[in-house]
């Protein structure tokens, strides 16, 4: 697959852009961080937090290679749509958690536009395996 670097390239600069974006939210945040939701306290630190991503997208990203591998370009378009649909549902629920939710209020623009970043990025890898052709050496011989 042609240009499959370029995707990588710009699935880590999205993950260090998001997590540096994460680490700087508000200082409500991070007292609420340390004292009551300690499970997340890798958001406090930006190198955990875009290593958390980048392992996610890599995830999404290697499941989708396995599906335009093993499976006939009908099939597999059709779980990219519905990969592309879960992205853009999670974009809109994420949305209306961060304007409805007091908790996730309080932690400001910066964390909410890194998780808008970390949605972007799993869309934009659904849109590359989309639109990126099939040729013969994507698929299995039988």
């Amino acid at each position: 697959m042609k240009r499959f670097s370029l995707l990588l390239v710009f699935e880590i600069i999205i993950s260090v852009v998001s997590g540096i974006l994460m680490s700087r939210m508000s200082w409500l945040g991070r007292i609420g961080i340390n004292l009551v939701r300690t499970e997340y306290k890798f958001f406090k630190f930006w190198w955990k937090t875009a290593l958390v991503l980048f392992a996610i997208q890599i995830t999404i990203i290697l499941i989708q290679w396995m599906v335009k591998r093993f499976c006939n370009p009908k099939g597999s378009r059709l779980i990219f749509f519905l990969f592309l649909l879960l992205g853009i549902a999670g974009l809109g629920y994420t949305y209306y958690d961060f304007s409805t939710v007091y908790e996730h209020r309080i932690m400001k623009e910066r964390f909410h536009l890194g998780v808008y970043l970390f949605w972007a990025g799993w869309v934009a890898s659904n849109l590359y395996f989309l639109v990126t052709p099939y040729s013969r050496d994507n698929q299995v011989t039988e």
